[in-house]
């Protein structure tokens, strides 16, 4: 039989909070006209998970194709070139279990520091 202390049962439980997500408004207008807005949250934590954090998001329309829009998350690069492409290759295949129809809607680009 366990026993636990007084101190355990009374502690207090504590969540951790993640600092707001400011999204700009044209990337919440590209992700709604995508069809992956709901989504949005998700693809946010996934990338806090693999990269730690990111610098900005933003919308990249590809200029030879009209419409053809990526939302765009900059994330610092960490490590080596070989890390860096790791987790951008761990990031895309999560990406796909979140949005698996659409797997070009967001890219991951690391930011290297000048």
């Amino acid at each position: 039989m366990t026993t636990q202390s007084a101190d355990a049962i009374n502690a207090p439980l504590v969540t951790p909070i993640q600092p707001a997500v400011v999204i700009p408004p044209d990337v919440n207008e590209t992700a709604g006209r995508l069809g992956v807005a709901q989504q949005l949250p998700q693809v946010i934590d996934l990338t806090r998970q693999i990269f730690g954090s990111f610098s900005r998001v933003t919308v990249s329309e590809d200029p030879e194709f009209l419409g053809d829009d990526h939302i765009i998350f900059h994330v610092p690069a960490q490590g080596t070139i070989d890390e860096d492409l790791d987790k951008s290759e761990q990031w895309g295949r999560r990406l796909m279990e979140i949005i698996p129809r659409s797997p070009q809607v967001y890219l991951v680009i690391p930011e290297f520091p000048s």
